[in-house]
């Protein structure tokens, strides 16, 4: 008998929405044209790209024209560093982005662009005023994540997106584990460009998008066909671009009751832990609901992450993006935990796609696993 697993790392991706899923094979076995042909399969596909797109920008208060179709968060990313900044520039950005802004900086430096990058502070947050004391005159972009992905952090992006319109300096922000989320609202948040990606949402893999304010400039980061205003080159994914319409309306027309879900079960598990005399300190003020950054005393958290996998259950040891190695969060310890404590820390995401019961599995294995474990996290440090 297969045990039922509990996949508790909604943060790195999410499970397909069966709704989703029966329209990406409706998509896939019936629209087929090419959506730049004007014979009739071809329409057919491009009014499923067309429908997409204002699904997206009606869920971010958007504009259909500001949305520009990529293949993920990352290249959305690119596209924007790449595209808006030159030689002599200045960029600034923080410090714990994904490595899809992070591991742009080398090229950026290569092409004589100057980076500064301002650190969260003890709570996870970026603050405004940091950023304003690091803009220069050559100031030409400020970069700074929505939700911070290993934290569930929410930056103050008005405030932030509000200096840099002041100062005539273009703002973008990785709005990846923000869509779906929390409320986005361009039409109050001064940001030039959002990146977003669908399988954060339980749409597909494979796809994102990003907005592009109406007027803003931007040179593209692939030529070739006239695809997406001449901004993305190549034929559209079709089927992705429908499910991730999808998935971008399910999640905003359904925001206040997905949260209040997710915000019962986060009440439960801080509950059960406590009921249980679990010692454990979450790291982070004003999360987005049912994300855990989360340090469990005693124990080292890819171990926890290992027994709790041969449990059944799906949790992990930092991003998924940066996961792989026993090795303290840089990030965690630039906050102020020491290392011995970054290295017990874990990431635990729950969704709508949890019950009560799920929760309480979860708990009670973490439960078990700490009284059995006699290994000195101080071995590691």
């Amino acid at each position: 008998m297969n045990m039922k697993r509990i996949y508790c790392d909604i943060s790195a991706t999410t499970p397909l929405d069966p709704r989703i899923g029966e329209f990406l094979t409706y998509l896939n076995k019936h629209t087929y044209g090419n959506p730049s042909s004007i014979h009739r399969e071809g329409q057919a596909a491009k009014a499923v790209v067309e429908k997409s797109r204002r699904q997206i920008a009606n869920s971010i208060h958007a504009h259909p024209d500001e949305i520009i179709f990529t293949s993920s968060g990352s290249e959305s990313n690119n596209m924007v560093l790449k595209g808006v900044l030159h030689s002599g520039d200045h960029f600034i950005t923080s410090s714990y982005e994904h490595p899809a802004i992070l591991k742009v900086l080398p090229y950026l430096e290569s092409q004589n662009i100057e980076t500064s990058l301002i650190k969260p502070d003890q709570n996870g947050i970026i603050q405004p005023v940091e950023i304003e004391k690091n803009i220069q005159e050559n100031t030409r972009l400020i970069s700074v994540m929505w939700v911070n992905n290993e934290l569930g952090t929410i930056n103050p992006i008005p405030e932030i997106a509000s200096i840099a319109k002041e100062k005539s300096i273009f703002f973008h922000s990785d709005a990846v584990q923000a869509l779906g989320k929390i409320e986005i609202n361009t039409d109050e948040v001064p940001v030039d460009f959002l990146s977003m990606s669908a399988h954060k949402l339980y749409g597909p893999k494979g796809v994102g998008a990003l907005y592009k304010r109406g007027g803003t400039k931007l040179e593209p980061l692939i030529h070739g066909g006239g695809q997406e205003s001449n901004l993305r080159a190549s034929t559209e994914n079709v089927g992705g671009i429908g499910g991730f319409g999808m998935a971008a309306e399910l999640s905003t027309s359904n925001l206040e009751e997905n949260t209040e879900h997710i915000l019962s079960l986060e009440t439960y598990f801080l509950n059960l832990l406590n009921k249980l005399n679990i010692s454990y300190t979450i790291n982070g003020i004003k999360r987005i609901s049912g994300v855990f950054n989360i340090t469990f005393h005693g124990v080292v958290g890819q171990d926890l992450v290992l027994q709790l996998d041969f449990a059944g259950i799906g949790i992990s040891f930092g991003s998924a993006c940066a996961s792989g190695t026993v090795k303290a969060s840089e990030m965690l310890v630039g906050m102020g935990l020491t290392k011995e404590n970054a290295l017990s820390t874990v990431r635990i995401s729950f969704g709508k796609i949890h019950q009560l019961e799920d929760v309480k599995k979860v708990v009670e294995s973490i439960d078990a696993i700490l009284k059995r474990n006699t290994q000195e996290v101080a071995n590691y440090a």
